[in-house]
């Protein structure tokens, strides 16, 4: 099994702010998130074998609370990284020329990147991953976990810009 969680909220989060490259911390609510995460794992019963990280603070820091209580090997993948949201990153999400750009999958962001380039990154980590034997978590941002998502459950735009992780959320998809 591939598991997958979000970091936990950080400021732009909560003022509903393009995230993507800025290395913005967790807020003391993405910290008490990142605590809680360890919970949902232990109800859930989900055995992790390895954590894969983005190299991001915000990743980086809900991955290390997660793990004081786990203790597994804890892996930095640059692959895991947040999308590059070019000249948007900082802006409000509710930004129209984002809103428009955004719609064009193919299309990088000015100065950032596509949505393929995030899949032409993270799709072979996935791939890697399905050829093991073990259970992972990756900790990493909404854009890359849309890509996740639509590896394992191919969509069309509408519903790929629709899919949303929240703050410490977990999915889990089987291998292929």
């Amino acid at each position: 099994m591939i598991y997958l969680a979000r970091h936990g909220q950080t400021q732009w989060n909560v003022e509903k702010r393009i995230c993507g490259r800025a290395d913005v911390p967790l807020t003391t609510v993405g910290r008490r998130q990142a605590q809680n995460l360890v919970q949902k794992l232990s109800d859930k019963k989900i055995k992790i074998d390895r954590i894969i990280v983005s190299p991001l603070c915000r990743a980086q820091e809900t991955a290390l609370i997660v793990n004081e209580k786990l203790q597994l090997p804890l892996i930095t993948d640059e692959r895991l990284i947040e999308m590059d949201f070019g000249v948007y990153d900082g802006k409000a999400i509710s930004t129209p020329d984002f809103q428009k750009a955004r719609l064009e999958f193919s299309l990088p962001f000015p100065n950032g990147e596509s949505i393929l380039d995030v899949a032409s990154r993270v799709y072979p980590l996935l791939s890697e991953l399905e050829n093991r034997s073990e259970q992972v978590l990756l900790v990493c941002h909404n854009a890359v976990s849309r890509v996740v998502d639509n590896y394992f459950h191919g969509k069309n735009m509408q519903e790929f810009l629709a899919f949303n992780l929240a703050n410490t959320e977990i999915k889990c998809y089987e291998k292929r």
